[in-house]
């Protein structure tokens, strides 16, 4: 045998001694709790789809559910709870009265607020909440600009209100500047995290917390005060999620193609569609690119786009012929489907696994694509939506999509995509989610979906909502080396048995590089499952 053959092989026991079996998925079931409303059907319906029959009852009855150990509550029965009939836009009151507050009622009577570490919204649900002193200020541009710059913006999503439930950021609030942590936005601390939300203790989740304005940003910036206790560590938010689209029907079918969710890596299609970008890394936002703005060390993390494209490049395992990138503005440069026939435009014709896109805000689109190019493209399972679009994420609720046309992800969702994450409510550039986490930490990684989406959002209490399951993991084709529908360490075993290894990195040979890929790929969830849950 070679000697560098038998190296390598010395190399690969090595590091698979050092391999547990598989840990089971980090974020539980049993973490995870589903609202919904029996009052109103879609809710309903939703909940019992995903959760089983036996745990919602009312519906249809004889559903199995997709994820039968998550918990449930139902908010017409607890006091206060939801509000009749439906509507999707609350003012603070309403969502104070009728969602936190019988909310955290459930989970301290339950004794639950330090074992749930995910919130699961229906469909149904409102999805927004008003700024407290200017009606709809965030629909309409120029109204919200002028709560910015005011430092007095207290309109949000419900969901990203929600990570932090047991905080009363409204206390103080009188339309003044900075006057309540309602204005603004919270760091979040999970931000580009790539370890699993349960590695964090929960032990202060519903302390107080101090925060301070972060400098020269009049309050609509919020950061940490202090350590310890007081301070927004990442166990001390709830990540939330939801079950939504255009029907029932959309929303079940979305739910199983999340369902074990396998990607080939020679096929599923990478879209990086940026506009007038100079196609480098920049370390500030002085290339005026909508992913590469506001304060570094806040929410600006670097020219996301072109960190998203060189990690999936430096790492190899996508075929590179499929991953994307274009930087150019114009409507000839504008990424559409072949489904609907713009007459111009970059038509893409294998499946799309990630639509990263500045849709309407590309520097032109042909025909009316930056409406409606989310139906234009053939999904892979899996697909994710992540645009540049300040309100992608409108039309839930039978709301529309509002005074500015945009794409919308529950087209999206129901057009045969998987996942989304959208803003209800003018968020501005510098807020906006990133593609690199999402990448890294679930399509190349062992993070669930709502794990690796809330990685990817720079704040809290702001206009962003998490669509998909939750629970959703990615398993990746090429990995699954003995073809048993899984990976496990008995692929590592294959990898080092066989006289021809796996090249997973497409380097042109296989070497410990490439059973480094598989030993992640199994030790990710290792550290969360160490933790006793609630600790």
């Amino acid at each position: 045998m070679p000697t560098d053959k038998r190296l390598l092989l010395l190399s690969a026991a090595a590091a698979m001694s050092a391999i547990a079996p598989r840990a089971q998925a980090d974020l539980k079931e049993s973490q995870v709790l589903v609202v919904y409303d029996s009052r109103i059907t879609d809710s309903r319906a939703v909940a019992e789809y995903y959760a089983g029959s036996l745990k919602v009852p009312g519906g249809t009855g004889g559903r199995p559910g997709v994820h039968t150990g998550v918990r449930v509550v139902d908010l017409a029965t607890l006091a206060n709870g939801g509000i009749i009939p439906p509507i999707a836009t609350l003012t603070h009151t309403q969502y104070i009265t009728n969602y936190r507050n019988p909310l955290r009622a459930y989970l301290s009577a339950n004794n639950l607020a330090k074992s749930v570490r995910c919130i699961v919204l229906t469909k149904g649900l409102p999805h927004r909440i008003m700024d407290t002193d200017v009606t709809n200020a965030g629909d309409q541009p120029a109204l919200a600009v002028n709560e910015i710059n005011a430092g007095d913006a207290t309109y949000s999503s419900v969901d990203s209100e929600m990570t932090l439930l047991y905080q009363n950021l409204e206390n103080g609030e009188n339309g003044g500047t900075a006057d309540s942590k309602l204005d603004g936005l919270v760091l979040n601390p999970y931000w580009r995290s790539t370890q699993s939300i349960t590695g964090y203790s929960t032990g202060f989740i519903t302390s107080g917390k101090l925060l301070s304005a972060a400098g020269g940003f009049s309050g609509i910036i919020w950061r940490n005060l202090t350590a310890g206790p007081n301070a927004v560590n990442p166990g001390d938010i709830y990540l939330t999620c939801r079950l939504d689209a255009p029907t029932t029907q959309a929303v079940f079918d979305a739910i199983e193609r999340a369902q074990n969710l396998a990607i080939d890596l020679d096929t599923a299609t990478i879209l990086l569609d940026e506009s007038n970008s100079n196609g480098t890394q920049n370390t500030s936002d002085v290339d005026q690119e909508f992913d590469n703005d506001g304060p570094v060390a806040f929410t600006n993390g670097g020219d996301d786009f072109e960190q998203a494209r060189d990690f999936l490049s430096s790492d190899g395992r996508f075929n590179p012929v499929n991953i994307r990138y274009n930087a150019a503005p114009a409507a000839t440069q504008f990424f559409v489907g072949p489904l609907i026939n713009y007459g111009s435009g970059i038509v893409v014709n294998t499946p799309v696994l990630l639509l990263g896109t500045y849709g309407a805000n590309h520097n032109g689109t042909p025909g009316n694509s930056g409406t409606t190019y989310p139906a234009s493209f053939v999904y892979a399972p899996g697909a994710i939506m992540n645009s540049i679009e300040s309100y992608n994420g409108r039309d839930f609720g039978g709301i529309g999509v509002g005074f500015t046309p945009q794409a919308q992800i529950s087209n999206f969702i129901a057009s045969g995509g998987t996942f989304a994450i959208g803003n209800v409510w003018e968020p501005f550039s510098f807020t906006v989610p990133d593609n690199l986490p999402l990448v890294r930490g679930f399509l190349l990684g062992n993070l669930t979906w709502v794990e690796a989406a809330w990685s990817s959002i720079p704040g809290l209490g702001w206009q962003q909502i998490v669509v998909g399951d939750p629970l959703a993991r990615v398993r990746r084709l090429q990995e699954d080396l003995n073809g048993d529908g899984q990976t496990t360490i008995e692929d590592a075993f294959r990898w080092n048995e066989s006289p021809n290894p796996a090249d997973l990195n497409r380097s042109g040979s296989a070497t410990i590089a490439d059973l480094q890929l598989l030993v992640n790929s199994l030790r990710t969830g290792e550290g969360g499952n160490m933790w006793p849950a609630g600790r």
